[in-house]
């Protein structure tokens, strides 16, 4: 079959009946499903940039010109949950690694079809939680997209809509990194061994790992958000007995390395065009592999430099200090 038909036959109907965005909305080809995700995160990305604007144009002088503080708090507050939770973190996997990464290994679709549509259902899902949660409950949530504590405790609006979305996406990302994991393991062709994998085949991998060990402490901690505000028990409250010390310890546990679930497979990327169009091979494959999985490592161990000044020991900032120290040094050569 020719390029053009193989284009042709992606867009049309499948052949089993299903209409246009039938064959779209429940695909398990891997290839439609990085496009659905290329669409919708456009998408979010545009909404963010757009309240990101207002926001710097409200900032252009003293006093105020376009909206409230409360009105602000509430735009500072969809803008980065939008741009972390809906753009940065499953832009480049959820896109091109669907894409492109069955095609690197030689396999004909990711190791659960179903479980990447599922993904992007959740996705989807979670987008429409945080729609509701400005139409209802108390009020759009006004606390900033690190939800910090007692303040996402104790406020009235609706918080507990907004976190449970981001626990819904959370399992969406656990299901990206999931599939990859898998896939790389048990799909690649024959012949394909670990030292022949593409430089983004291995960034996909590392942040595999980070999705998967990673981000199923922040789901646990914005759950302990909502059972707080529902229940009452004392986790992060100081004023029940709770840490909000603890809160940012387990929140930035994950969101430091969800850093590098956007920057290695953009790494990867890079790393994969740029002998292409040099037309040599790349220099020391086999160290940047590794580097790979150790950045999603030694990023692990370093959240608390998030943390310098919110009051935890002094040894704490130490230890951290060093591990910071250590990982910058082993990076920078």
């Amino acid at each position: 079959m020719s390029p053009a038909r193989n284009i042709d036959a992606f867009y049309k109907p499948t052949q089993d009946g299903k209409g246009w965005i039938r064959s779209w909305l429940f695909t398990l080809d891997h290839k439609r499903i990085g496009v659905l995700y290329l669409y919708t995160i456009m998408a979010f990305f545009l909404v963010g940039i757009t309240l990101g604007g207002l926001m710097r144009f409200e900032l252009i002088r003293p006093g105020m010109d376009l909206m409230d503080a409360q009105t602000y708090n509430v735009l500072f507050t969809l803008h980065g949950v939008i741009m972390v939770f809906f753009v940065v973190i499953p832009s480049v996997p959820a896109t091109f690694g669907n894409i492109f990464l069955p095609i690197q290994l030689g396999a004909d679709d990711v190791a659960f079809p179903r479980i990447n549509l599922l993904s992007w259902w959740m996705y989807i899902f979670g987008a429409i939680l945080i729609v509701c949660s400005l139409f209802t409950g108390g009020g759009p949530p006004d606390t900033g997209w690190t939800f910090y504590v007692p303040f996402s405790e104790v406020t009235s609006t609706n918080v507990s809509l907004a976190v449970f979305a981001v626990f819904i996406l959370g399992f969406s990302s656990i299901f990206i990194g999931l599939n990859f994991v898998t896939t790389i393991h048990r799909l690649r062709c024959e012949g394909m061994t670990w030292t022949r994998l593409s430089l983004f085949t291995w960034s996909l991998y590392a942040t595999g790992w980070i999705q998967i060990l990673a981000t199923p402490i922040l789901a646990i901690t914005v759950l302990l958000v909502m059972v707080e505000r529902f229940v009452g028990v004392g986790m992060f409250d100081p004023s029940k007995g709770g840490d909000p010390l603890l809160y940012q310890h387990l929140f930035w546990i994950y969101s430091h390395p969800a850093v590098y679930i956007m920057i290695l497979p953009a790494m990867g990327i890079i790393s994969d065009i740029i002998p292409v169009f040099a037309r040599k091979n790349i220099f020391g494959y086999k160290m940047m592999a590794f580097s790979s999985l150790m950045i999603a490592f030694a990023g692990s161990l370093v959240w608390a430099h998030h943390m310098f000044t919110s009051g935890m020991s002094d040894f704490a900032v130490l230890v951290f200090s060093f591990f910071k120290l250590c990982c910058r040094h082993s990076f920078s050569n």
